[in-house]
């Protein structure tokens, strides 16, 4: 069974094609937002991290803790890089994982 047959909704659906489909696959939480069609950055911040965990739960992944030990579910999705803002908005980028963005252009889940 896939993680898509276990009701992917389409926020988070749309949220991998904007991020896909962005330039190298960066993208800020506000953009991941307007594409699902969320409120704004915090609801895309909450449902990013909801797939995110459900993906690291499907793979058997562990992804790395913060100080405080709780976990960083988004890195199964993307990484970051220090200073990685956007210039614009000096807001945060999330870089999807480069082999997650090969694996949705395989499935046709997106078209580069």
């Amino acid at each position: 069974m896939s993680l898509r047959d276990r009701n992917l909704p389409d926020g988070h659906l749309a949220m991998l094609r904007a991020q896909g489909l962005s330039s190298d696959g960066t993208i800020t939480s506000t953009k991941l937002a307007e594409a699902a069609g969320y409120e704004n950055y915090n609801a895309a911040n909450l449902q990013y991290g909801t797939l995110a965990s459900n993906l690291a739960v499907f793979l058997s992944y562990n992804p790395p803790r913060r100080k405080d030990g709780s976990p960083m579910w988004w890195t199964t999705l993307s990484y970051s890089v220090d200073g990685n803002v956007e210039p614009e908005t000096g807001q945060f980028q999330f870089v999807m994982q480069s082999e997650l963005l090969a694996a949705l252009r395989e499935m046709k889940w997106i078209r580069a």
